[in-house]
């Protein structure tokens, strides 16, 4: 047996180039000294791990840091992938119309799959353009209410979802549309109602997980979550009398 003057590996006798690192014999400088020989029943490390495949492990470590690193960047661009709406949302009225003395809006929400997360009765002396002071909550954001403001009577009558409810009261199904009604105490009121689009991407599965830790439940991760709501308000409507026509 002839031993590689390059890697220390053993070799035939009539070995033309070494098996292990493929160096010629004859190749080797003439200045590199030969390996000691190893003690009975020693094995080249190197050459153990070159046998195993496992020569260049700790390069395909590095492959696979890389691989793992382009797998989550693609993946983000994947939930990302429905972008930002730039546009805010807002609130178009469709009717109002006054019905057993109470007064009825019907209006839809500006983009179409924008969701109302609150609606609440102002005077109409409220400015439309300032936004409330606000509470957060677990997945919510409500206006503060203000004092001697608020109007206990103002329900919601129908909405675009089938078998909705609100306190085991049904509610009527209007797809695209919602209808409140509420009794009026003034001579005009405007409605105020906060408007949020549902949030996407990676912003999305971070709110649903957050959720999921806050509530100690898994239940969470099945719920669209929503952007901080803005608050928008109707044109001021005046009270008509019972029994008014729809226009």
């Amino acid at each position: 047996m002839k031993r590689c003057a390059h890697c220390g590996r053993e070799n035939w006798d009539d070995a033309i180039s070494c098996r292990t690192c493929e160096r010629e014999f004859d190749a080797a400088p003439a200045d590199t000294k030969p390996q000691p020989a190893p003690r009975s029943g020693a094995v080249s490390l190197k050459g153990l791990l070159s046998d195993m495949g496992l020569e260049d492990l700790k390069a395909r470590r590095w492959l696979w840091y890389v691989g793992l690193g382009v797998a989550a960047v693609a993946l983000a661009l994947f939930l990302s992938r429905g972008g930002l709406r730039t546009s805010a949302p807002g609130i178009v009225v469709l009717a109002a119309y006054s019905s057993n003395g109470e007064q009825v809006v019907t209006f839809r929400t500006d983009p179409a799959d924008a969701q109302v997360t609150s609606a609440e009765l102002v005077p109409d002396s409220y400015n439309e353009t300032t936004q409330p002071a606000t509470v957060r909550q677990p997945g919510y954001v409500h206006p503060v209410p203000t004092g001697g403001k608020a109007n206990l009577t103002l329900h919601f009558v129908a909405l675009p979802g089938r078998g909705a409810s609100i306190g085991g009261r049904p509610l009527a199904y209007t797809p695209g549309s919602y209808t409140l009604a509420y009794t009026p105490t003034e001579s005009a009121h405007r409605v105020r109602i906060g408007v949020a689009l549902e949030e996407s991407g990676i912003r999305d599965y971070q709110k649903r997980l957050r959720y999921c830790w806050v509530r100690k439940s898994l239940r969470p991760l099945g719920w669209k979550t929503l952007r901080d709501p803005r608050f928008v308000t109707t044109e001021a409507f005046t009270n008509a009398a019972p029994g008014g026509a729809k226009p």
